[in-house]
């Protein structure tokens, strides 16, 4: 009987192996679908990808080093330095690091993409390809202090007490600004309609002419100035460490070159935060030191609602839709309703950052306002 049975499975087993064989497809595999997402670096070397309407985490990454500033979103991948000089791609579909290339150029500010390129503020301005490899580099004869921004063809970046223009295409000076008050400039450059804005640590917003630099008006505020201007709806919008948010027109009169406030809305501690805005509500956004996350009228300057985290907010928020995310010294990373000022969701980091969230939209990317790739 056993040698009638073994015979008898071995011919169902083969049977079994040549029904698999021709129904086995010869289809690839589906192809890993993009979706939406809210980034955010922590302070542990790790960069996170939440959905932005859940707070889900999508995947996480480690890094050799903490990346300080925003990356940039670029042909559906990530560009991002750390601040012990190792540049990184990351595969915004798998999650995977595709490029760690250690260049030597540390940074601990955002970075700028635009027609293949990425720029980087270090020790120096530096144009890197998408394989990390140095196509030009700009001495501003100090070390950069802000983020570069690019607009026009060139890129600006605070370096000391100076803003610098620089052709985007091969790296040569264009212009640079006068002193603004002998001390480092941190607040990164905005650029819109022929001018170029930024905060001062002199106290001031300057609003420079974009053909040569030259100064077209100047707003004295009431202390230091880190948070990098927004510009929207003819108006200037910056925060300072004098407690307050400033509104400052940005048709101010040339004679004299002195700028005209619109409004000025005071906080409980220094708003080193970067605004941003809600369009369809026409509502500024933007953090302070008092732990509270700020909504305020664009037009009037009053405050719509304010929204209590658990620690100081440095962190530069950024809207997508109807929400407004942002993060905490907590170590939690907040969605928020921008209408309304209730939690959508939050999530615990486990980890400070000192970077702030960006969005990818499915399209180019939404920036917060310290960034230099912020539409605003």
């Amino acid at each position: 009987m056993k040698k009638f049975i073994t015979p008898l499975y071995i011919g169902l087993f083969s049977l079994l192996l040549a029904s698999c064989a021709k129904n086995k497809s010869k289809d690839f595999p589906l192809p890993v679908v993009r979706k939406e997402a809210v980034y955010i670096t922590t302070a542990n070397n790790n960069l996170i990808s939440y959905h932005p309407s859940t707070g889900n985490k999508q995947w996480e990454i480690h890094m050799k080093g903490n990346s300080e500033g925003v990356p940039a979103l670029y042909n559906k991948k990530l560009y991002l330095v750390t601040n012990n000089g190792y540049f990184y791609v990351v595969d915004i579909l798998r999650g995977e690091i595709t490029l760690e290339v250690n260049t030597g150029k540390s940074s601990s500010l955002s970075v700028a993409a635009a027609n293949d390129r990425i720029y980087v503020s270090s020790d120096m301005l530096y144009c890197f390809d998408l394989n990390g490899s140095i196509q030009w580099q700009y001495d501003p004869t100090t070390p950069c202090t802000s983020s570069p921004t690019v607009a026009n063809g060139k890129v600006y970046l605070g370096a000391g007490d100076r803003i610098h223009s620089v052709d985007a295409g091969n790296g040569s000076a264009i212009w640079t600004s006068p002193s603004a008050g002998g001390v480092d400039i941190v607040s990164s450059p905005k650029v819109s309609n022929g001018l170029v804005y930024f905060g001062g640590q002199d106290k001031k917003v300057y609003a420079l002419n974009e053909s040569n630099g030259t100064v077209k008006w100047e707003y004295l505020t009431g202390d230091k100035i880190k948070s990098s201007p927004i510009v929207y709806g003819g108006m200037c919008l910056i925060g300072s460490e004098d407690f307050g948010v400033y509104c400052i027109d940005t048709t101010s009169p040339t004679l004299p070159p002195l700028g005209e406030l619109r409004w000025k809305l005071p906080t409980l501690e220094r708003v080193y935060s970067s605004p941003t805005v809600h369009e369809s509500s026409n509502t500024i956004l933007v953090g302070s030191y008092d732990f509270n996350l700020y909504a305020i009228d664009h037009v009037t300057g009053l405050t719509k609602w304010k929204y209590p985290a658990g620690s100081l907010v440095k962190s530069s928020p950024v809207v997508y839709g109807d929400n407004v995310y942002f993060t905490s010294f907590d170590k939690y990373i907040y969605c928020v309703d921008c209408r309304f000022g209730t939690t959508i969701w939050k999530s615990y980091l486990n980890g400070n950052t000192d970077s702030s969230p960006m969005v990818d939209d499915l399209k180019t990317g939404i920036y917060p306002g310290n960034s230099g790739m912020s539409k605003y």
